[in-house]
């Protein structure tokens, strides 16, 4: 028996050691479980989504051949993209208990330059020795934010990114399936659709308008996960109404989370802009809080206004808000309709079109170079600097034009001479008053004063439109123009006319505008023929109806309306 026993015993070391060399010697395997997300193709600062790394197969230990400390490596590379944050603004590692043993931690966030393109770069280190269950264990990487617009390609909507595996100091300590996943595809963030009015200088009792112009800005969602509140229902807290990270409660990280996903420091933002704001206007009532038009309860508050009467250029900086963004404004395309009045000065003549345009904010000029990962100074979110004003979306950037939002025009009135003549020895007297300043009269339900020129357009009987005259001088409130149509003939732009038979449209800078004309023969030594013009309804008022309003239900008739 005795013989048998040394060749047993060596055996059964040699199985021991084995036993020893398998526990010694690192290698874990994992497949790589993408959750991607919608990103805005301006954002400078946009929440990827996450990479989850589960265990899979048997006598997973973690740890290098050598029995040292393995590195994961994560490039976002496909195509690059910078990593806007740290671990210190929103970047979690969260794990299971059996990891506690390697101690998964994130030791480097980078951004480095690969062949001219800047990538964000993550090494996670695991220190040896935690002996790992495939069917419970994982490592979950969370919260790390983007600078998509900064990638180029990026700022194309419908952009996919991708992350790349790597096992850095050991080629065999950690092997991945599948070794690149995708964690992000860019949108356009919103819509904006401009409604505008014309303002009328010449109703300025109260400097602004008791009914409304009919002007507003619409901005519309172009996915129902655009719009984030950094804090939804301002409990100061993350709840189930929050984006939250998954959090983590083991025996060797208790009580980790959840956080706001990301570290929000502000929600999304929109910058309104005005320019080529004239002199008549003294400021912009910028009014709210918008309510969303579909009913989520969510808002878009004023911030911040400034107006600038010497650039002619004015802003409002809003923010969104929510009472509750995962259960109601995540699943729902908010959009807003936003009412800015034109606040006009009184007795004012300037005219001039109000230009607009929305970006979202806070807004960053373009990004250069390779910055490294920020800290938590900076707005997250924020987004390049690019207006847009069209309500479907045209591949933006660039910016869009701005679009006209108010069209400020002096008080007019027009008035229709159906027949003048100036030919074959005869001559047309013509006089307009100006009636707006009829106080003695009418008192306090007098018309309120306005002066301003007079405009002739003349159309000749045979042919047509041949050129138009404007008075030298205002004619004032309560006085009458009067001239003689041979006197005005030889002003007529682009060219002099020595002889006219036709009719005239003229238009006045003021409004309650009436007129006469008479035809005599030269010298006026008999009288032909008197008539009174007929005042022609303001368009921008009224609008012009076409044959296509046919059934106007008021049932007016088409065209003008005349009217006296």
């Amino acid at each position: 028996m005795t013989k048998y026993r040394l060749p047993v015993l060596a055996g059964l070391f040699c199985l021991l050691l084995m036993g020893f060399a398998v526990t010694s010697y690192g290698a874990v395997r994992f497949d790589v479980i993408p959750s991607p997300t919608e990103v805005i193709n301006t954002g400078r600062s946009e929440v990827l989504g996450s990479v989850n790394l589960i265990v899979r197969g048997s006598g997973n230990v973690s740890g290098t051949s050598a029995g040292g400390h393995a590195q994961i490596g994560l490039l976002f590379t496909n195509p690059a993209i910078q990593i806007d944050n740290t671990t210190s603004s929103g970047i979690k590692i969260f794990f299971t208990e059996n990891f506690c043993t390697a101690q998964p931690t994130i030791v480097v966030v980078q951004n480095i330059d690969i062949n001219g393109k800047c990538t964000g770069s993550m090494t996670i280190d695991l220190a040896p020795g935690a002996v790992l269950d495939d069917t419970v264990d994982f490592i979950r990487v969370e919260g790390i934010r983007g600078r998509v617009d900064a990638s180029g390609v990026g700022l194309t909507p419908g952009t996919d990114f991708y992350v790349d595996l790597q096992s850095i100091n050991d080629p065999t300590a950690n092997t991945f399936n599948p070794d690149r996943v995708r964690v992000a595809k860019s949108f356009d963030g919103m819509n904006v659709a401009i409604q505008p009015a014309t303002l009328l200088l010449c109703f300025p009792t109260l400097g602004t308008y008791a009914a409304d112009p009919g002007y507003y800005i619409r901005i519309t969602e172009a996915f129902a996960r655009a719009f984030v509140d950094d804090d939804a229902a301002d409990d100061g807290a993350p709840g189930l109404e929050d984006r939250v990270d998954s959090g983590m409660d083991t025996a060797c990280a208790s009580g980790v989370g959840p956080a706001f996903l990301g570290s929000p420091r502000n929600p999304t933002e929109f910058l309104v802009y005005m320019e080529q704001i004239p002199a008549s206007v003294s400021g912009i009532n910028w009014g709210g809080p918008y309510y969303d038009q579909q009913g989520t309860g969510s808002t878009l508050s004023l911030v911040s206004a400034t107006f600038s009467a010497t650039a002619g250029v004015a802003t409002a900086l809003y923010r969104y808000d929510t009472p509750n963004q995962t259960g109601s404004s995540d699943i729902t395309v908010e959009w807003y309709q936003l009412k800015p009045y034109v606040v006009l000065k009184q007795n004012a003549t300037q005219t001039g079109t109000v230009m607009v345009g929305v970006t979202l904010a806070p807004s960053v000029s373009e990004a250069s170079g390779c910055a490294a990962p920020s800290n938590s100074t900076l707005g997250r979110p924020r987004f390049l600097l690019m207006y847009e004003s069209d309500a479907i979306a045209l591949g933006n950037p660039p910016s869009d034009p701005l679009k006209p939002y108010a069209t400020i025009t002096r008080c007019n009135c027009f008035l229709l001479f159906t027949y003048v003549t100036s030919d074959a020895g005869f001559d047309t007297g013509l006089a307009v008053a100006n009636t707006t300043g009829d106080v003695e009269v009418f008192g306090t339900s007098h018309a309120p004063d306005q002066f301003g020129k007079i405009t002739f357009y003349f159309y000749d009987k045979t042919a047509g439109y041949v050129g138009q005259y404007t008075t030298a001088a205002d004619t004032l409130v309560g006085r009458s123009y009067v001239n003689v149509l041979s006197a005005i003939l030889p002003l007529v732009t682009p060219s002099p006319l020595a002889s006219f038979s036709g009719y005239i449209i003229a238009q006045t800078q003021f409004q309650f505008c009436h007129a006469f004309a008479f035809i005599a023969d030269t010298g006026f030594a008999s009288i032909a023929h008197g008539y009174l013009a007929n005042v022609i309804p303001d368009p921008s008022i009224i609008g012009i109806r076409w044959p296509s309003d046919a059934g106007w239900p008021i049932g007016l008739p088409l065209g003008e309306s005349l009217n006296n």
